[in-house]
C-alpha cells in the first residue's frame, strides 16, 4: 500500500507477496505501531469503508485516524510490518510508504531511486 500525494489514477500493478506467517492474513495493522487492526473480513464486505487505519493510542498520540504524523515511523496495514518513506523528487514530491515485505519489487525500485511506473503488461493470448 502506497500513499502518495501525487496522482492516485497511476496506481502501480506490481504484485503483493504471498504472507507466510500462520493466519496473519486474517488481520489488519495498525499504521502507527504495527499491532493487529481489526479482522479483515470487514474490509471485505462491498462498500466497506476505512475511516481508520491506526489504534486508539496511536490516535491518541498522532491525533489523526488514518496516518501518524510526518516523520513518525509508519507499519503496514496489510502485515504490519515496518515501511520505508521514500521521497520523489520534483517541484510536488510524493511521499511513498512501502513495505518490503509486501512490495518487494517497487521497495526495490525505489530504493535505486525509480519512481516510475512501469508500462502495464498485456497478458499473452493462447493460441488453440
Amino acid at each position: 500500500m502506497a500513499t502518495s500525494s501525487g496522482n492516485r489514477s497511476q496506481t502501480e500493478t506490481e504484485g503483493i507477496a504471498v504472507e507466510t506467517r500462520p493466519a496473519a492474513e486474517d488481520w489488519v495493522y495498525c499504521k502507527g505501531c504495527g499491532t493487529p487492526l481489526e479482522l479483515r473480513s470487514r474490509l471485505s464486505k462491498p462498500k466497506a469503508q476505512v475511516d481508520k487505519m491506526m489504534c486508539e493510542s496511536c490516535i491518541g498520540r498522532h491525533g489523526h485516524p488514518l496516518v501518524p504524523t510526518p516523520g513518525a515511523p509508519t507499519f503496514c496495514y496489510r502485515c504490519g510490518g515496518p515501511e520505508e518513506v521514500f521521497e520523489a523528487p520534483g517541484i510536488s514530491p510524493a511521499i511513498y510508504h512501502i513495505c518490503p515485505r509486501c512490495l518487494p519489487e517497487r521497495y526495490a525500485r525505489y530504493q535505486q531511486g525509480d519512481f516510475e511506473t512501469p508500462p502495464k503488461v498485456a497478458p499473452a493470448e493462447e493460441t488453440t
